[in-house]
């Protein structure tokens, strides 16, 4: 099983940060975040995409928020080109799903972010877990679903985390993106964190709830395409804290990789040269095991494939 994407497709990413969005939820300040800005209507409607591309990607914001017209017109562009779009739990319909899938819609990025009803309303998300497991029984088996979560938000914990991505899998979700919660400026959960109403989750915390919510995923088949948050390197200067690192996803792998290790005695790994960084990296290269290089895309531990090693190490907790 590769672990790392292949044949990646080439999307045009169209930025809209904040469009669409009923409510601002306490970490989010996306003009801040990315940089980017909310480009004018019509010079998108006028694009001349003359580069071949896969997708065009409506990211940030809420796409299924914005006004009816609005959305036509944007999945107008292009039309023969497949749409991806980010949304959020609670403005999905079966008005929206038809509609997206008149116009050529492919992908929806849905914002879920926990399904503990108590974090939900603290970070001011603005639905409940009911209304995200209804959004994910309209789009899955209509729509590549990829499902948005987040760690160390207010009031959360490693138990929340982990029922979370539970119950997603158990009702079909396979695609996730994981990253723990960062504290930017200008956004509520900066009022609160200087306060003293809210205190950011450590990096070593981050690191091993999310090794275990993607042990879980991929022990069940699943598969989480993106670990940790990009942050544009001219807006690192707006980050107040929180547990950002520019190699999370590599120090989760890592860890994932340590864990094995040491819960099942591991003595010999053989792996790809491309995971080369998971097994000498973060803490991993002084661990007392045989390694072995091999030309096939595989990880094995004392011969036994990389996903099996996952489940045993999983039943053995």
């Amino acid at each position: 099983m590769s672990l790392l994407k292949k044949n990646k497709i080439k999307i045009y990413p169209i930025f809209l940060p904040n469009a669409g969005c009923r409510t601002r939820c306490v970490f989010c300040n996306q003009y801040v975040m990315t940089g980017e800005k909310n480009p004018n209507l019509e010079f998108i409607e006028n694009l001349n995409i003359e580069e071949k591309i896969d997708e065009i990607a409506f990211y940030g914001g809420t796409f299924t928020g914005l006004p009816k017209e609005t959305m036509i017109k944007l999945l107008s562009i292009k039309p023969d080109i497949p749409k991806r779009i980010s949304t959020r739990p609670d403005c999905i319909s079966d008005e929206i799903i038809h509609l997206l899938k008149q116009m050529n819609v492919k992908v929806i990025e849905l914002g879920i972010e926990s399904l503990d009803d108590e974090v939900l309303n603290v970070s001011k998300r603005g639905y409940n877990s009911e209304d995200a497991i209804n959004a994910v029984k309209l789009i899955n088996n209509q729509f590549l679903l990829i499902a948005h979560l987040m760690v160390g938000l207010p009031q959360d914990n490693k138990e929340k985390d982990l029922d979370t991505i539970k119950n997603l899998l158990n009702i079909g979700v396979k695609i996730f993106r994981i990253h723990p919660t960062i504290v930017f400026k200008n956004t509520e959960l900066e009022r609160m964190f200087l306060s003293g109403e809210y205190e950011p989750i450590s990096l070593e915390d981050a690191v091993d709830i999310v090794s275990e919510m993607v042990m879980l995923v991929e022990a069940n088949g699943g598969q989480v395409v993106r670990i940790g948050y990009h942050i544009p390197e001219s807006q690192k200067k707006f980050i107040v804290a929180g547990p950002y690192h520019p190699s999370f996803g590599d120090m989760v792998r890592s860890r994932i990789v340590r864990k094995i290790i040491e819960k099942l005695d591991v003595k010999s790994v053989e792996y790809n040269k491309k995971y080369e960084a998971w097994f000498n990296s973060h803490g991993n290269k002084f661990l007392s095991v045989y390694r072995k290089i091999v030309d096939e895309d595989r990880i094995t531990f004392d011969g036994i494939d990389y996903k099996v090693a996952i489940e045993r190490y999983l039943t053995s907790k």
